[in-house]
């Protein structure tokens, strides 16, 4: 069995999964928090699902803006 993960900072068992530890002062463990937070998977999907998606909806918008026209505010007078 291989020796745990310690964390640098703490110098506690980094566990697995990844945990909060402590410091002495009660503080939780900035880099275990970090590698905790780097661990979790994401909760918006990445940016090019919402580049693909934006470009869906401008298609969306500039065929019904051709099909009805410009609003009234924007015709000439």
């Amino acid at each position: 069995m291989s020796a745990p993960t310690l964390c640098i900072h703490c110098g506690l068992s980094a566990g697995n999964p990844p945990r909060l530890n402590r410091l002495e002062d009660g503080r939780v463990c900035p880099a275990c928090a970090d590698r905790l937070l780097m661990s979790l998977p994401p909760v918006l999907p990445a940016l090019g699902q919402f580049e693909e998606a934006s470009e869906e909806g401008d298609a969306e918008l500039e065929a019904e803006a051709s099909e009805y026209g410009p609003p009234e505010y924007d015709r000439p007078a």
